[in-house]
């Protein structure tokens, strides 16, 4: 799992020749994939004491959670998958689905100690064995890949499209997801992968409108995340690339001219010099801050532009989102919000998107103006939110206060976006299945009052 992304890969791996058709040709389209209703826990297995996982445990906790289905992720002992096949008859008495979760070369020595065992990063073999454990298992139904397009130059269109023929051949209907994070949920992603894969699970929402935002783009409702300027994850930049909305205004008659607006930016994390969130009247830069170094938090910023004003009836406005020094993989979302002035008539708000001029240089992506344009609905690739559920995990994610109640709230927050068509399903992330967890009764309390009542 990311905290912050400027990897480099050092795992290769050389895809074989061989195709594989559309998901929907491959014998289970991706709309069929979460037709049983997906309230899933991942990860933070309990173990006994030689270190092999508690398989009865696990399942106790499971159906007290009230859990459809738990990822089960190879990677902290070479044991994982002996001890997954002792777990799948067990999880399939206590009609619990499965999905294998693997880590990528990211997350692989020697960025870290372990792999997952025994295949490795040989993720067509990898490919293979899980479907044929699923033929065995009926309830292993898909695999997931962590931090997936953090790893794109690996897990190609091309190799993954061989991946999945490897899988498929043995087992049409096992599914594959990759691990996405929200800034990687682009316009280019979906045309590159959607025919490949049956799903995604994208992993810790800001709020409620990141979940609608991205379910869009999966559904082909939208193109671009709204009222926002990107540098979407995996993108490549260079110095002066950049993304802007730009409005006019009017200046209005006294000597005090201030613009007033929300904002908010995502994987802020502590490296500094690459990214630049900037205010400009009519090309000069009046405010500026780097989105490295500060902890990503809604804040109001107030700037006084009266110097730059001063003489003018009419100023142009931009906000830019512009590049100092390049990046290889260092995605940010810079969101706009409630624009306020005095002594200026802009001609619409940050509420009115689609009435601003948008620019870009390079990969830069600006959510304003004429690519706000509808999408046509042509497909809709299923999604499953993944949200924080531990103390560390939900206070890295969402600072503090990290407290049992608030992480009940954020997952509150994604099952109300399941319920209303916004996301596909559920997983908790990291959730304490000990038996001293505050948060794991809330959480129970969550997943019963919000799965669908059984016919």
């Amino acid at each position: 799992m990311r905290i912050l992304r400027i990897p480099v890969i050092l795992c290769v791996l050389v895809p074989c020749l061989g195709t594989i058709g559309r998901a929907e040709d491959a014998g289970r389209g991706p709309a069929k994939l979460l037709s049983h209703p997906q309230f899933a826990d991942y990860d933070a297995e309990p173990r006994l004491s030689n270190g092999r996982v508690d398989t009865d445990r696990l399942i106790s906790r499971l159906k007290e959670l009230g859990a459809t289905t738990y990822y089960w992720l190879i990677f902290h002992a070479p044991t994982d998958w002996d001890d997954l096949k002792i777990f799948l008859p067990k999880a399939a008495k206590a009609k619990l689905e499965v999905w294998v979760y693997l880590v990528p070369p990211s997350e692989s020595p020697p960025h870290t100690t372990l792999y997952s065992e025994p295949f490795r990063c040989n993720y067509e073999r990898w490919a293979e064995e899980i479907a044929r454990l699923s033929l065995q298992h009926p309830n292993l139904t898909a695999w997931v890949i962590d931090d997936f397009y953090a790893n794109h130059t690996v897990f190609t269109p091309a190799y993954v499209r061989q991946m999945q023929s490897h899988a498929k051949r043995i087992n049409p209907h096992l599914a594959f997801l990759p691990l996405m994070y929200f800034d990687e949920i682009t316009r280019r992603f979906v045309e590159q992968y959607r025919e490949i894969i049956e799903g995604v699970v994208a992993a810790y929402p800001q709020d409620r409108q990141e979940i609608n935002d991205a379910g869009a783009i999966l559904s082909d409702m939208a193109v671009v995340f709204p009222g926002q300027l990107d540098c979407p994850g995996g993108t490549p930049s260079n110095v002066g690339d950049f993304a802007a909305a730009t409005i006019s205004a009017t200046v209005l008659a006294g000597d005090r001219q201030v613009v007033r607006f929300s904002q908010q930016n995502d994987n802020a994390g502590q490296v500094t010099g690459y990214h630049f969130k900037q205010l400009l009247v009519d090309d000069k830069v009046v405010w500026e801050e780097d989105v490295g170094g500060k902890k990503p938090k809604q804040r109001e910023v107030t700037v006084d532009v009266s110097r730059y004003t001063s003489g003018k009836a009419n100023v142009n406005l931009t906000f830019r989102l512009f590049e100092k020094k390049p990046v290889y993989n260092f995605g940010v979302r810079w969101r706009l919000m409630d624009l306020q002035t005095e002594g200026l008539e802009p001609a619409a708000d940050f509420r009115e998107p689609q009435k601003w001029l948008a620019s870009h240089r390079g990969g830069l992506e600006a959510g304003f103006g004429e690519a706000l344009r509808p999408g046509k609905a042509q497909f809709h690739i299923p999604y499953v939110v993944m949200t924080a559920a531990s103390v560390e995990e939900f206070r890295l994610r969402h600072d503090d206060p990290a407290s049992p109640q608030r992480m009940a709230d954020w997952l509150r927050m994604c099952f109300e976006a399941r319920r209303d068509g916004k996301c596909d399903g559920v997983v908790t992330y990291c959730l304490d299945k000990g038996a001293g967890s505050e948060f794991f009764p809330l959480a129970a309390k969550l997943f019963h009052d919000y799965r669908p009542a059984k016919k």
